[in-house]
């Protein structure tokens, strides 16, 4: 099964009745000495997300200091239909290509339905 397949899936079965407002962390695996290549990857398709996905409301992703493979993400949706609109936008497909090449197995995905967030006032997404 592919990565996007294998992702699809594990949403679709827990989100499928879940509150309006969606979220999710994932652990990416990078192949040995690939993690900089996955991370540039992410942030190539991070500066997508304006124009592609406007539901897709918040990526954050970050390197896990005791793991050189691991590469952690959080995503929240606006609604459920930014989740669909996420999974078949063109950008994401093709992410998923580049995805293949680079991971050692398919993401590790956890939904989760997002609680509370704070942002300190002046902080922007650099």
């Amino acid at each position: 099964m592919s990565v996007v397949a294998t992702v699809s899936v594990v949403w679709s079965k827990k989100m499928s009745a879940a509150p309006a407002h969606f979220g999710a962390v994932l652990q990416l695996r990078a192949q040995p000495g690939r993690r900089d290549d996955l991370v540039t990857l992410l942030g190539n398709y991070v500066n997508t997300l304006d124009d592609g996905e406007p539901g897709t409301t918040l990526l954050a992703v970050a390197l896990d200091p005791g793991d050189e493979a691991a590469v952690w993400m959080w995503e929240e949706f606006a609604d459920a239909d930014a989740v669909g609109a996420h999974f078949s936008h063109d950008f994401f497909r093709a992410l998923q290509l580049e995805l293949a090449d680079l991971l050692v197995e398919a993401p590790a995905v956890r939904p989760l339905t997002p609680a509370i967030r704070h942002v300190r006032s002046g902080v922007t997404a650099e």
